[in-house]
């Protein structure tokens, strides 16, 4: 898995208000932490914008354009993708969503 490749998982069990069960996600984390950590690091993605929590909702554009919604980079989370069943779909964002997604991460965490 590499960053942008759109993925289909469990996201349960959650706490407080973390999104729970199936729904779409993309991969964020790169693929030599990948490849050698039994983790990776994805935001889930949800049909509702949500206007309360502005720039961290990047909406979704897929290399298939099949997929609707906004990436919850809110809910950035670190999980086993094995205990979470995750599935590698063949879509992936495109370039210019993922470049969006850096950005805002950049803010987030000050980088």
């Amino acid at each position: 898995m590499k960053p942008g490749d759109v993925v289909h998982l469990n996201w349960s069990p959650q706490s407080g208000n973390e999104m729970a069960h199936k729904h779409y996600g993309v991969v964020l984390s790169v693929e030599v932490f990948n490849k050698h950590l039994p983790r990776i690091v994805v935001a889930p993605i949800t049909s509702k914008a949500h206007a309360e929590f502005g720039p961290l909702r990047v909406p979704v554009q897929t290399l298939k354009k099949k997929l609707k919604g906004f990436i919850c980079l809110d809910h950035i989370r670190s999980l086993d993708p094995a205990a979470r069943g995750v599935e590698l779909t063949k879509d992936e964002l495109t370039l210019d969503c993922r470049t969006q997604c850096k950005t805002v991460i950049k803010k987030i965490f000050g980088v």
